[in-house]
């Protein structure tokens, strides 16, 4: 195992062990863990898009309050 690699353990169920299976039957992928491997990333990538989203629309909302208020202000 590469030094930049952490084995963990994981139970899925046994349907889904079969779509992996049957994924990498297809030749998607070359094995059950670079299907796992794949999968983690898209979730951290989703996770990621979505924390960026948030952090966005926060800021694009404290935008236009301080605009408001320098409006106010004047």
């Amino acid at each position: 195992m590469s030094v930049d690699r952490k084995s963990i353990p994981v139970s899925i169920p046994e349907g889904l062990v079969d779509e992996l299976d049957q994924l990498v039957a297809e030749g998607k992928f070359g094995s059950r863990s670079e299907a796992l491997r794949y999968g983690a990333r898209l979730v951290a990538r989703e996770s990621q898009m979505k924390r960026l989203h948030e952090e966005t629309a926060h800021r694009a909302a404290q935008d236009v309050e301080d605009r408001l208020e320098r409006k106010r202000v004047r």
